[in-house]
């Protein structure tokens, strides 16, 4: 097709006519920024043009002289004008002046900043520089007068022209950068508003009055090459995009030149100098000012340029460049030709390029067909004058009205053709290389063939319309015409008749990859014609230009455009018409997966198998695929089926297709019931998978009586029972387990069903299988019982293990479910099962915090090492809950368990006696540690709880025994309960068997704290400590605590008193009250207050016996009848009767006065030995024979003197009823009017007023919790001859 030249349309022009003095010569011309107005300098005014017609809106006379110039402000709220009145003037858009300033000459150009709004005006002297916000304006000297300015795009450089030759380039602040020199005054120039991606540098154009036209950087270096032009440039201006731009001048033209500087052609002459012109933003719009006042608005139209062969199109892009598109791929390439492109044509490998003087032959690698690496191989350097351009592999042929010239790449003119009529179209159609065809629509309706190797033409068509389109097919068959009438008509070549015709259309394309299908567009439709089927239509704008496979390509305007045209309208047809062969070749170029689908089961459905499996390759469906295996496999390749296996295969195709019910009907026409049942039951429908196995009963072989055959009744059981189990595995898969479970019943299959059952937890189902099973199924029976233990249902559980008879099983299942007084009733039906029950009963009561009770039962069970460690562990518990006083509880309630379950039998002499010893040990141990957590509760008690009841002297009686048994070498606090428990402890740790020091020396010397047991703290035992000493006057203790604290880690917030209390403490004096120091009841020996001896005197080594409320010190002395007398002797020797002891010679008298007895003093007490007592006579005579460094025996008397004490002043404490390994011990208050209590059980000694209290409120023991208490009540007789049923008895006469 020729491509139209470039070229212009005048849209409107104005004539300005001369006033008074002044010339009517157009200076210079802005648009603004929208294109909505023009404003011209002509005269002494400035007109405003509407840019649309050219009307004129105003017509503005602010100025006193000559105007010279106008420019618009970038954002298009103000313009500016100047001229020979030496002033500027500022208009708004609405063309009202708003603002004035001046210069010393005549304005000649102005400029606005494109970013900032910054005005530049230019004279003969200076440069100024107004900006809005200075309200000011900056004048900058010049060497020459300033003849054009111009911004770059961002506003940073300003460029001159001078009136010398120079081009001055600046900052936006007037400060030169660079210069450039020329021979001649340089009258216009322009920064291209656009740079271009592939160098973005800001790009100068320099007209200068020695005729040339020159490119330069900001830097100043020049850009690009001269251009010498043949008259003087007066203006420039560039289009929107920065692509082109327009010069004029003294040659009264204006041409159109690229970026870089190729000159395009000329888009109008006028009959005087152009001095200025513009272009219209954003449009191909060009307006120019004249010498003679001619204003003119020209509208430039830029034609298509372009060529294609099949998917490969390539078009003109800025006048200069080629750009190929590969239509499938979208992949574009750029060919920059650097001149003006004339004409493009493509074929195959081959583009050719014409420019002003030569035509460029490119080439790409014929082998891959999505290369676009095109290169040059051939340069015809002629300048050729055409319509048309087509090329071949080795040729280009060029078009002229009637005559067409085949040129060799080299240049050589081989052969020239003169047609009868104009040529209006032509089209390389292939062919071999050098032998290509082409074909020729002429103006006259005839259609030739030319070959390029042939001189002589071919006559195709002759038709009286002419010809506008016209394609060929793609095995050369058919031919496609377009008349000028818009008539489509296809020929058949070889019998040149016509074959159809179709309206309203403009182009036409055949599809290159199918013979009998084509596209035609027209009247914004497309049509696609097949065979003799009628056309099928879509919207579409634009012209049809190529058609591969399923895509066309549509030219609109300048683009092209490739839509993706399914072909299912044609495939619909060529099914209908059951022309499989030629559905499949139109499904070939493109249809979608449904429409495959619906190819392959027509296709099967009519047996044609080969089409069908094509089909269904291309949709991968293995299914289908599958299916046609089979088909094949069973009947082979024939063409013609029985009407039975018609049935059966269409069937299948119904069943694969998913039309059940109409696969069942064509499997009972070809009696293929069972294939009916086996397809419901591969789809779970039961019901209907029963109708059909219903229907093979009714269809099945009969006697000659109507009755069943044996296999045929036998083949329906099977049948039944094969659908019940299918059904039931169904439910299973799909998680319906319950109705598996009951069909499985059905079936027969019970220990599947239980299994079922069990799996989901089913307990009503699965009993009623128990119950219906037999005693036999043990391992049906076992695996219910486990079900039903898991899932914690007593009854079900317990009425299968009776069906059963496993007793254990059922003991088992009481303890499990805590029915503990079943288990032990039936426990006693069969004794040997009673040892199973104690042991989880213990665990169950200690889980449930009966401890007491877990006890006993540990005892029963035989298991007192498991009683150990739980009462371990709640100490432990305890300890670290801070409940001291429990922790003291649980640590005697341990040393009695401990000592309790010493069992010796089986061992040596030797290994019995060390076990005994060490059980000893460890009771004394566990004792004295109960001991210190019960005094510590007091002490933890005073510092926690903001208020106390404790005297100041209880505290420090605590505190000091604390300190006393803590500091003591004796004591081992490094060893934990369960090591006791284990016996993981040195022999250094270990205490004798009394529980007191091996010797009064034995302590540690300095007084200080050992490690302590866990919970304790050193830092509140001795805060508490030398805070009361210090109140009682025991200031040298205070003093020796207050240094103690000063090493240890004690609370911030105590730190502060506790440095003002050693401070004060100093001005005390060294020493402390005698009342507060300790006299042993036995020696009379003074002590100091801290001892490191477990508390007992530091000369003999008696214990301080203390009460365990108040912790002061009680008058009593530990003493043992001689060893030869027996215990039970000894005691009844403290309880016989008064009258049966001798009467001492005191100086009492005894009397009888008003029925009362009555004692009376006679007389001083006599001093003779005779009237002595000889507990005390025997405790001094040992105090005088004791050795230092001997470990502590307690007082040994005779019976003379057993007989001589008075029972009410005589406690025992009998800790035999724990362990026949633990001594009883013997006791006197040596002041007897002090009121003594003492525990029976844990054998602790209290006041008694004290105790009476306590016991009011608490009701038993404060340290153990024992309620045997005996206070002054005598002791009978009875009771006192049993004392290993008691734990200490207060004997009486």
């Amino acid at each position: 097709r020729p491509a139209l030249a470039m070229r212009t349309v005048t849209l409107w022009q104005d004539k300005v006519p001369e006033r008074e003095k002044y010339s009517n010569c157009i200076w210079s011309i802005a648009f603004k920024p929208d294109g909505s107005q023009i404003i011209v300098a002509a005269g002494n005014r400035v007109l405003v043009y509407d840019a649309t017609d050219g009307d004129l809106v105003h017509s503005l006379k602010g100025h006193k002289d000559s105007v010279f110039c106008v420019a618009y402000s970038k954002h298009g709220k103000k313009f500016a004008s100047g001229g020979a009145d030496k002033q500027v003037i500022i208009w708004t858009h609405k063309a009202e002046g708003i603002l004035k300033y001046n210069h010393n000459e005549s304005i000649q150009c102005l400029a606005y900043n494109p970013v900032t709004q910054q005005l530049a005006s230019g004279t003969a002297s200076d440069l100024g520089l107004w900006s809005p916000e200075q309200k000011s304006v900056s004048k900058h000297k010049v060497s020459s007068k300033i003849l054009a300015m111009s911004w770059t795009y961002d506003g940073l450089h300003l460029a001159l022209g001078l009136f010398s030759g120079h081009v001055s380039i600046r900052d936006k602040f007037g400060a030169e950068k660079a210069d450039v020199v020329r021979t001649a005054p340089v009258w216009t120039l322009m920064w291209n508003p656009v740079p271009t991606k592939q160098d973005p540098a800001d790009v100068l154009v320099v007209g200068c009055w020695d005729q040339t036209l020159s490119f330069y950087k900001v830097s100043g270096q020049e850009y690009g090459r001269e251009h010498r032009l043949d008259f003087d440039p007066c203006c420039v201006d560039f289009f929107s995009n920065g692509d082109y731009f327009v010069l004029s001048g003294s040659n009264k033209k204006v041409q159109l030149w690229s970026r870089e500087g190729v000159f395009l052609g000329d888009l109008g002459e006028r009959e005087d100098w152009i001095w200025s012109a513009a272009v219209r933003p954003r449009q191909n719009n060009v307006v120019v000012g004249c010498n003679d006042g001619t204003v003119m608005m020209y509208q430039v139209v830029f034609s298509t340029v372009h060529g294609l062969y099949q998917d490969r199109y390539a078009y003109r892009d800025v006048m200069t460049d080629v750009i190929i598109q590969h239509l499938v791929t979208e992949q574009k390439v750029r060919i920059r030709c650097k001149d003006y492109v004339k004409k493009i044509a493509v074929y195959r490998d081959r583009l050719a390029v014409q420019l002003p003087d030569k035509v460029l032959i490119y080439e790409v690698s014929p082998g891959d067909p999505l290369d676009m690496h095109y290169k040059n191989i051939e340069k015809i350097k002629h300048k050729f004058v055409c319509s048309l351009l087509v090329v071949t592999t080795h040729h280009i042929i060029l078009c002229q009205e009637r005559k067409l010239q085949l040129y060799s790449f080299q240049g050589v003119l081989e052969r020239e053709w003169n047609l009868d009529a104009l040529i209006r179209y032509i089209k390389v159609v292939g062919g071999a290389p050098q032998r290509e065809g082409l074909l020729v629509g002429l103006k006259n309706g005839h259609v030739m063939k030319i070959f390029v190797d042939n001189s002589f033409p071919v006559t195709l068509i002759k038709q009286a319309t002419a010809v506008r389109c016209l394609d060929l097919s793609c095995r050369r068959k058919k031919l496609a015409v377009v008349d000028e009438t818009s008539n489509l008509l296809v020929y058949d070549l070889d019998t040149q008749a016509l074959m159809y015709q179709e309206p309203n259309a403009n182009s036409v394309a055949w599809n290159t990859e199918m013979e009998d299908m084509l596209a035609y567009s027209g009247s914004n439709m497309l049509c696609i014609k097949t065979g003799n089927f009628p056309p099928h239509m879509q919207k579409l704008q634009g012209f049809v230009v190529g058609f591969k496979g399923s895509k066309i390509f549509c030219l609109h305007y300048i683009s092209m455009q490739t839509i993706d045209v399914p072909q299912s309208a044609s495939l619909y047809r060529y099914i209908e018409k059951k022309d499989f062969e030629t559905a499949y070749k139109v499904a070939c170029l493109g249809v979608t997966e449904a429409d495959w689908r619906l190819l392959a089961l027509d296709a099967l459905q009519s047996l044609r198998f080969d089409i069908a499996r094509k089909a269904f390759i291309r949709i991968r469906d293995m299914r289908y695929i599958d299916l046609l295996n089979r088909i094949t496999q069973q009947y082979g390749n024939r063409t013609a089926l029985k009407p039975e296996e018609e049935q059966l295969v269409t069937a299948q195709v119904l069943a694969f297709q998913g039309k059940y019910g109409e696969a069942a009907q064509f499997f009972g026409r070809a009696k293929q019931f069972n294939m009916a049942v086996e397809m419901y039951t591969e789809l779970r429908k039961w019901d209907e998978a029963k109708h059909w196995a219903q229907q093979g009963e009714k269809a099945a072989p009969r006697t000659p009586a109507g009755e069943k055959t044996a296999e045929a009744a036998k083949a329906d059981d099977t049948i039944a029972q094969g659908l019940i189990l299918k059904q039931a595995a169904s439910s299973e898969e799909d998680g319906d387990l319950r109705a598996a479970g009951e069909m499985y019943m059905t079936a027969g299959q019970t220990k599947k069903a239980v299994e079922i059952f069990v799996k989901i937890g089913s307990l009503d189902n699965l009993i009623e299988v128990v119950r219906k099973s037999p005693n036999t199924e043990s391992q049906m029976l076992h695996l219910a019982i486990k079900a039903f233990r898991k899932h914690q249902h007593y009854a079900f559980a317990k009425e299968t293990i009776l069906k059963v008879g496993d007793v254990g099983m059922l003991i088992n299942l009481h303890m499990e479910s805590h029915r503990w007084d079943e288990a032990f009733q039936l426990s006693q039906q069969h004794p040997e099962y009673s040892a199973q029950i104690y042991l989880p009963w213990a665990e169950w009561l200690a889980f449930n915090d009966r401890f007491d009770d877990a006890l006993d039962a540990y005892k029963k069970a035989k298991r007192p090492d498991l009683s150990l460690e739980m009462i371990e562990k709640l100490t432990h518990n305890a300890v670290v809950e801070k409940r001291y006083k429990d922790a003291a509880g649980y640590y005697w309630r341990l040393a009695t368990e401990m000592i309790g379950a010493v069992d010796v039998e089986g061992l040596g002499p030797m290994e019995a006696e060390m076990k005994q010893s060490r059980a000893i040990d460890n009771f004394w141990e566990l004792r004295r540690r109960a001991d210190v957590f019960y005094a510590y509760s007091y002490i933890h008690a005073y510092i926690q709880e903001p208020f106390t009841t404790l005297l100041p002297e209880n505290v420090f009686n605590c505190a000091l025994y604390l300190w006393n048994i803590l500091a003591s070498s004796g004591f081992s606090a490094g060893t934990s309960a369960s090591q006791l428990l284990k016996g993981d402890y040195s022999e250094e740790s270990r205490q004798p068997k009394s529980g007191m020091p091996t010797t009064p020396h034995n302590s540690n010397s300095k007084g200080l704290l050992r490690e302590v047991p866990l919970g304790i703290s050193r830092v509140y035992i001795l805060y508490a400590l030398a805070k009361q000493a210090q109140s009682l006057g025991a200031y040298k203790l205070a003093r020796t605590a207050y240094e103690k604290l000063q090493v240890l880690r004690v609370p911030s917030t105590w730190q502060h008193q506790i440095d003002l209390s050693c401070l004060s403490i100093r001005s005390k004096p060294y020493s402390d009250q005698e009342e507060l120091l300790p006299v042993c009841n036995w020696c009379m020996t003074t002590n100091p207050p801290q001892r490191s001896n477990l508390d007992s005197c530091v000369n003999c080594g008696h214990p301080f016996i203390r009460t365990f409320l108040g912790f002061d010190i009680l008058p009593l002395v530990e003493f043992q009848p001689d060893e030869d007398i027996p215990v039970e002797e000894a005691l009844s020797l403290i309880n016989c009767e008064p009258n049966s002891k001798r009467q001492a010679n005191d100086g009492w008298r005894e009397s009888t006065r008003g029925g009362a007895e009555v004692m009376s003093l006679d007389a001083p007490m006599p001093g003779d030995e005779g009237g002595s007592d000889l507990f005390v006579q025997k405790m001094l005579d040992a105090a005088n024979y004791f050795v230092p460094g001997e470990p502590y025996q307690p007082v040994r008397i005779d019976r003379q003197t057993l007989v001589e004490l008075r029972s009410e002043e005589v406690y025992v404490v009998d800790l035999r009823k724990f362990s026949s390994l633990l001594p009883i011990r013997f006791y006197r208050s040596m002041i007897p009017e002090v009121a003594i209590a003492v525990c029976g059980t844990c054998g602790h000694f209290f006041h008694q007023e004290t105790w009476e209290l306590e016991f009011l409120q608490n009701k038993c023991c404060p340290y153990c919790g024992g309620k045997d208490i005996d206070g002054a009540t005598p002791l009978s007789v009875a009771n006192a001859a049993k004392p290993a049923a008691g734990g200490s008895t207060k004997t009486s006469l």
